[in-house]
């Protein structure tokens, strides 16, 4: 199992307590909005949208943090918003698997990428990431989404 290091980026972002049973009523309109707010103050949308997810405790269940990242070139830009925030990602190790098809099926894919960070002796951080290759909406099984671990 290989570890990756992505590098900083620069991204609009949105932070939203939640659990994944009301995940999609919390978020309300911010994955949509987030890129109209880049657009709109100038911002250059430079990659697909990554979903960070931080739990304090390993019980999926409970309420959890969740952060909605557009990554953008400023060109120099000022930017300020009530809804969202400029910031910078740290670097992130991680391993990775991509999965293809529905966010239904995602549950297996990281199941699969858990066992082998566990065969791998690999030791997970705190948090994971999805990026969002491809969305389709009307036909789900085109769905391309790059789940990501922290590993130490």
């Amino acid at each position: 199992m290989n570890k990756v290091k992505a590098p900083a980026m620069t991204v609009l972002s949105k932070v939203v307590r939640t659990t994944l049973e009301d995940l999609i009523k919390n978020i309300e309109n911010f994955p949509k909005e987030i890129v109209q707010e880049a657009v709109n103050a100038g911002l250059h949308p430079s990659g697909p949208q990554y979903w960070i997810y931080k739990w304090e405790t390993c019980v999926t269940l409970e309420e959890f943090e969740l952060k909605i990242c557009l990554p953008v070139a400023t060109f120099g830009n000022s930017f300020t918003s009530d809804k969202f925030k400029l910031e910078k990602l740290e670097e992130y190790v991680h391993v990775k698997k991509t999965h293809l098809g529905g966010w239904d099926q995602l549950k297996e894919s990281y199941e699969e990428l858990v066992e082998e960070m566990k065969t791998g002796i690999v030791e997970p951080g705190k948090t994971c990431r999805e990026l969002y290759i491809n969305c389709d909406f009307e036909n789900p099984s085109n769905n391309i989404t790059e789940i990501q671990f922290q590993v130490s």
